[in-house]
């Protein structure tokens, strides 16, 4: 019989290709990973990893075994899920990874259609960076991953897990009330060249500033940036204070400062693009349902000069 243990810790390693690595993602010491391995192997009686100059790769029964890990893990923790609920001990929960900005913006809207519709479901959140929350759910600590994707920046697919669309989340200008654009209807992001700038951290863990400064590029200006820091109410608030322009995305207007206005722009605007991340094969309905939640919450979100009366 498999022990589901040794399963997820052989599961990290093949997909990472690396013991420590798999040590680091699941919390273990390396020789534990290694010893979990090997218990694993000698409960089969067959040889699961090889190790080589290009690093860890499985064998053909290795490959074998890792193609149908994914449904030994998810058909176990949804056994212990139905048998909590039909003893009453329990209900179906969905644990979710969402970045800051999501888990501000789309979360409450998703959170009430789901009492709506499935009042039986728990919604259990960690507000986390898009990759570590990938971590915890090849780790089966999570069932939904969130990210931001960019063509400039393009977060590539990693083994065992799919990513699914949930909406494009485009960049708005944010000036303080008394700036003498604050009454534009639309604007140009070339008009913008000589303004100072509020920005994310290039440095930082936030990836909008890259398509902020690729979008500036585009428009023909490097933009004079006055301030730098992976906060958007800090930067609202500067704007207000009349220190510089933003670009803030649709989500992090959720709550949004009664003295900045916040302005389109002309054009195709620049645009994160948000997704979910779950596991390959994942079939459980819950998780579906909070997908299209969050779906449905991002086409309620007000657009363009609506978002000013959100204030």
């Amino acid at each position: 019989m498999l022990d589901l243990k040794l399963l997820t810790t052989f599961r990290e390693v093949a997909q990472r290709r690396s013991f420590s690595d798999a040590a680091t993602a699941l919390g273990y010491t390396q020789p534990a990973v290694s010893q979990h391995v090997s218990r694993l192997e000698a409960s089969l009686g067959v040889r699961l990893l090889e190790r080589d100059a290009r690093g860890v790769h499985p064998t053909p029964a290795g490959e074998l075994l890792l193609t149908r890990a994914a449904a030994l893990l998810d058909a176990a923790r949804r056994a212990e899920d139905d048998v909590r609920e039909a003893a009453g001990a329990g209900r179906p929960t969905v644990r979710i990874g969402a970045f800051a900005t999501l888990a501000g913006g789309l979360l409450p809207g998703a959170t009430r259609d789901l009492r709506a519709r499935r009042p039986d479901l728990r919604l259990e959140v960690k507000v986390m960076e898009p990759e570590d929350a990938i971590d915890m759910l090849l780790t089966d600590r999570l069932d939904i991953a969130t990210i931001i994707d960019s063509e400039l920046l393009p977060m590539g697919v990693r083994p065992g897990v799919e990513h699914v669309h949930l909406c494009d989340d485009p960049l708005y200008v944010v000036v303080g009330n008394d700036h003498p654009m604050a009454s534009r209807a639309s604007i140009g992001l070339e008009e913008l060249a000589g303004e100072g700038w509020l920005m994310p951290d290039v440095a930082g863990t936030c990836a909008d500033s890259n398509i902020i400064l690729r979008a500036c590029r585009d428009a023909g200006f490097e933009p004079d940036i006055r301030l730098a820091f992976d906060d958007y109410p800090a930067l609202q608030g500067m704007a207000a204070a009349g220190v510089g322009i933003a670009l803030i995305p649709s989500l992090a207007t959720a709550n949004l400062r009664a003295d900045v206005a916040i302005i389109p722009l002309r054009g195709q605007p620049p645009a994160r693009r948000i997704g979910a991340v779950v596991r390959l094969g994942e079939s459980d309905p819950a998780v579906d349902h909070v997908i299209e939640a969050l779906r449905a919450a991002a086409r309620s979100l007000p657009t363009g000069r609506a978002l000013t009366a959100v204030a």
